[in-house]
């Protein structure tokens, strides 16, 4: 009989499977049922999909750390040996341990989620249509989340080429029976066709989602309409589409149920469930990676190990004397600057997409579509600029509101993980700072190498130039 591993700790904890009798000697794992048993009722469904999430806390992944990865390549946050070479863009090989551990944590995540949609499949008809929908719709969301940093940290951004086919990452969209056969060994899939994929699993993901949750804890650490809709927003945008960029943003918008919270430090403030957030992967004291890999470790100091400060060049963007995201989300200990947006050491959600990054979403691509300076779209900005007495915007021209979007932008979402795919998303060079050169856009540097152990057990696989 085959037999899965049981992911989810909350089948762990149900405590109702029992190995199965046996007429040999010989029993089932105690730590493994059978995959009809998994999937046999409605409850272990839903058990099964709370799996997912689990999966969604790998400890090298949506822990924290890939957002870590990439804003270790950008310029506000500084980089560190912890993570090994990565931030150091010169030094970093295709044998990098760090490199090599998000990689593989990225795509145990999307097999969990392509093993929940092979398996609960042929049950179906146990759930009702509302709920079989939604558990589909995760799936296919958790997948999509967890592709957007693969194909943007180890690809060059979608419009490198002008009809983005050069090399993304594997699609890997079915949990294979025989995991070690030599089928497996996919290549990479170009760019347009994995943005392809995350686009049709979060529309398939709107379609099929709840609008929100009564919960509030469900509302921001499951997925939802407003999730995918909010990620199609960001997806749009990265590939020039300025139009469904801003036809999503007004979904995420005219729903009313999200807002911006009057001071930027409540988002980051346990509980993490205002209706700022709109999804997060769920942390606990009793339900995280570990402490090593939480956000508020690496980016907290007493308490804290305090690996990641925050660059001069960061602080310099706001104005101190006024900003809330300086006042209320940053301190200075020892000489240094740290962000105070993760303290919780071990409890801390990971945001993964809030409400400030759609509004501005909308508010670039409104500017990138008018012919001068777009009303709405400076209106927007200087919502988010308001909210943290960030002062008055004046733009007289469209070049201007747009630099003033994106450097708002840049203040508003540090941190959470767009340190170096808008640098690549805006073609821009990466300036030299701290003991890191010059990047100019376009280096093979800019992206990850594939893992040295993946190169050599894919022959299908090619490295990217340089590694």
């Amino acid at each position: 009989m085959k037999t899965i591993k049981i992911a989810a700790l909350a089948l762990l904890l149900s405590g109702s499977f029992a190995a199965c009798k046996k007429d040999s000697l010989f029993q089932e794992p105690t730590d493994a049922i059978s995959d009809a048993d998994a999937y046999s009722t409605a409850a272990r469904i839903d058990k099964a999909a709370i799996g997912m999430y689990d999966a969604l806390q790998n400890a090298n992944y949506f822990s924290g750390r890939i957002l870590i990865y990439a804003d270790q390549r950008g310029l506000d946050a500084t980089p560190s040996t912890y993570f090994g070479t990565m931030g150091s863009f010169t030094t970093l090989t295709s044998s990098d341990g760090t490199v090599a551990s998000a990689w593989q944590g990225a795509y145990r995540t999307i097999y969990t989620a392509n093993l929940f949609l092979k398996s609960y499949a042929a049950n179906k008809g146990l759930l009702t249509q509302a709920k079989a929908d939604q558990y589909e719709g995760e799936a296919k969301f958790i997948r999509a989340i967890c592709y957007w940093y693969l194909v943007n940290l180890w690809s060059q951004d979608y419009n490198f080429t002008a009809d983005a086919s050069h090399p993304g990452v594997p699609l890997v969209l079915d949990a294979s029976d025989e995991p070690f056969s030599s089928s497996n060994n996919l290549p990479r899939a170009t760019v347009k066709q994995v943005y392809a994929q995350m686009e049709t699993d979060l529309l398939d993901a709107e379609a099929k989602l709840p609008l929100t949750s009564s919960d509030a804890f469900t509302k921001v650490a499951r997925a939802t309409k407003g999730a995918a809709r909010a990620m199609l927003t960001r997806l749009y945008l990265y590939k020039g589409d300025y139009a469904k960029t801003v036809t999503y943003a007004d979904a995420v918008i005219n729903s009313n149920l999200y807002s911006l919270n009057a001071d930027p430090k409540t988002t980051f403030t346990d509980p993490y469930t205002s209706n700022e957030s709109i999804f997060s992967v769920a942390m606990s004291g009793g339900d995280n990676p570990n402490t090593n890999n939480s956000l508020g470790q690496h980016y907290g100091t007493n308490p804290g190990r305090g690996d990641i400060s925050v660059t001069s060049d960061y602080v310099a963007l706001m104005n101190t004397a006024t900003d809330k995201r300086y006042l209320n989300l940053i301190k200075q200990y020892q000489g240094s600057y740290w962000t105070t947006k993760y303290s919780g050491l071990t409890t801390d959600f990971v945001p993964v997409v809030r409400y400030a990054e759609v509004l501005l979403n909308k508010a670039e691509a409104l500017a990138r579509m008018a012919t001068g300076v777009d009303a709405t779209a400076l209106a927007l900005v200087q919502q988010v600029r308001s909210r943290s007495n960030g002062g008055l915007l004046v733009v007289t021209t469209k070049q201007e509101l747009i630099d003033a979007i994106i450097k708002e932008k840049r203040i508003e979402l540090a941190f959470e993980g767009f340190g170096i795919t808008e640098f690549n998303r805006l073609h821009l060079d990466l300036p030299a700072h701290g003991i890191v050169n010059a990047i100019p856009y376009g280096s093979n540097l800019r992206v990850f190498p594939l893992p040295k152990y993946d190169m050599d057990k894919n022959p299908n696989l090619v490295q990217n130039p340089g590694y």
